[in-house]
Formats: C-alpha cells, structure tokens, sequence
C-alpha cells in the first residue's frame, strides 16, 4: 500500500508526518481494481465532483465544520469571519484570512509563494525528483496545450504547490504581474495527492486546469496553473485580464478538495531558497505559507 508520505516544515525545522484528509479511500482508488474501476467509471467524471460540490455548498454541511477544525487542529484565529458565520462547508473551505495573517516578504527582488501547501521545485524540467516514479517525464507539452508557449517554457524551472483539503485555499501573485491571458483546458477530476502522483505524474496533464500567462514588472513572462482535482466543485479566478497585481494580491480560489497551483518560470530566471532546493533536490515537498519568499528574481 505504500509507505507514509513525509514532508519538510520550514518553521519547525523538521520532517513530519502527512496527516492525509480520506486516505483510506485514496488507498482503495489508486491500490486496487476495485477502486480502480471505481475511479475511471465515476471518480474522476466531472459529474461527481459537481454532486460533491453542490453537498459541500448546503446549508446541512455546516455541521461538519467545528468537528474539521478540531480533528485538523486549524487555527481559527486567522479567519476574517468567525466560525459560527460560514454558512456552509464550502463557505469556511474558501475562507479568507485577516490580512495579518500571511506576511508578505516585501523586498522588491523576493518572490513569494503562491499558496498554503507543500512545495516541489523541479529546477531542470528534464530531471524529475524521485519523488515521482522513476521513468516519468513531465510532459509540459501536455500540461500547457499551446506550442508557442511550450517553446517558450521547456527549460524552465517549475514549482509544484500542493494544498491539501485542510490548507487555506485562496492562491496570489507570487510577484507583481499583469495577467495578459487567460484560457482553460478541460480535463478529468483525479487526486493530486501524492498516494496517486507518485504513481502516475501525468494526472497533472489529465485534469481540468486554468493557464494564466503573466508579465512583470521588468517584461519577463511567467505562468500560473491552477490544477482541479477530486472534489473540486471549481476553480474561481477574481483577478482580472489586463490589471497590474502586487505581490501578495489575491488571484483566485478552489472550491472544495485538495487542488494544486504550478508555477513556471523560464530558464534561470530565479534563484530558489536553500531549503527549498535541498528538499526538492531529495524528492521532498517543503511546507511553507503563502506570502513568505520562495526565492529571488536574478
């Protein structure tokens, strides 16, 4: 069934212990026929996410959230609503934060991360971590669906942003930036817990996903995916075309399950934190909040 799934924390300094939110029915998906059926005939159909969504939506499901934050140990210091406010399950999923919450890392050359989450840097797009299968490629041909850009990101160093269903899901710019385009590729609804990426990475490429293309302030080009999954009813884009963000603004949102947010950035164009480059480089995911830096441009 395959061992535990550990990652580096930041601010403890130290590995943990993935406490996965539904693990035993991921197991069954991704481990056996029977899941595996399950999964290609249902699971991943866009149907069920969206009965799923709808459920999370009703009032009804509020009764689930005080006994989440408890069994998850989530701080709900750092909501701008009180608990008893959320209206539903999805309303306290798509909660937002005091703005003290997340402290932005300021200085002008930092660039920050984009989300809550586990963090995955593959520097060298031909080199996967063995965090994944060995023999996997990432395929961003398949991920990005558009040959210019392709050309213009194959060498580039990627970032793989992993939230889970306990995390805060709202993802920002990770740098000021002016979205020029926007376009969406439809897709499947698979996991992107590592239970289901570690076996197959090119889920990330199946499923529905938004592709935003931005521009700095100093004419540089990047790229932001947000990546659907199980459960996820939508993904919510509040920015809009054309208009310069700061670092730290709010792009958008998932709605409920675990999703992921990949950011590309072009050859050497960043110089990644230590500790994010020497988990990775291990094939270990780095736990870090949104706001703190990531890196900086060169």
């Amino acid at each position: 069934m395959g061992g535990k799934i550990k990652f580096y924390n930041r601010y403890t300094k130290s590995f943990e212990e993935e406490f996965i939110y539904g693990e035993p029915f991921l197991k069954l998906l991704y481990h056996s026929k029977v899941g595996k059926l399950a999964l290609n005939q249902v699971i991943k159909r866009k149907l069920f996410s969206r009965i799923y969504g709808h459920l999370m939506r009703n009032a009804h499901s509020r009764r689930k959230i005080k006994p989440f934050i408890e069994r998850y140990k989530i701080d709900s210091s750092v909501f701008e609503k009180k608990v008893e406010n959320f209206i539903s399950f999805d309303d306290f999923f798509t909660r937002k934060l005091k703005k003290t919450a997340r402290p932005i890392a300021v200085e002008n050359q930092k660039i920050i991360f984009p989300c809550d989450g586990r963090h995955l840097l593959i520097e060298n797009i031909k080199k996967l971590p063995s965090f994944f299968v060995k023999g996997q490629k990432f395929d961003l041909k398949s991920l990005l669906q558009n040959e210019e850009l392709f050309a213009q990101f194959k060498d580039g160093q990627i970032l793989i942003s992993r939230l889970c269903p306990t995390d805060y899901h709202r993802f920002h710019f990770p740098c000021n930036a002016v979205i020029r385009k926007i376009y969406r590729v439809n897709g499947d609804y698979l996991s992107v817990n590592p239970i289901a990426t570690k076996k197959r990475i090119a889920i990330f490429f199946e499923n529905k996903r938004i592709i935003s293309v931005l521009q700095t302030e100093d004419v540089d080009q990047f790229l932001m995916v947000e990546v659907g999954a199980t459960c996820v009813g939508s993904i919510t884009q509040t920015a809009e075309v054309g208009r310069l963000y700061f670092k730290g603004e709010e792009k958008g949102y998932f709605s409920f399950g675990g999703s992921t947010v990949i950011t590309i950035f072009q050859k050497n164009k960043i110089s990644f934190a230590e500790d994010l480059r020497e988990n990775s480089e291990n094939g270990i995911e780095m736990f870090a909040l949104m706001g703190d830096d990531m890196g900086v441009k060169i």
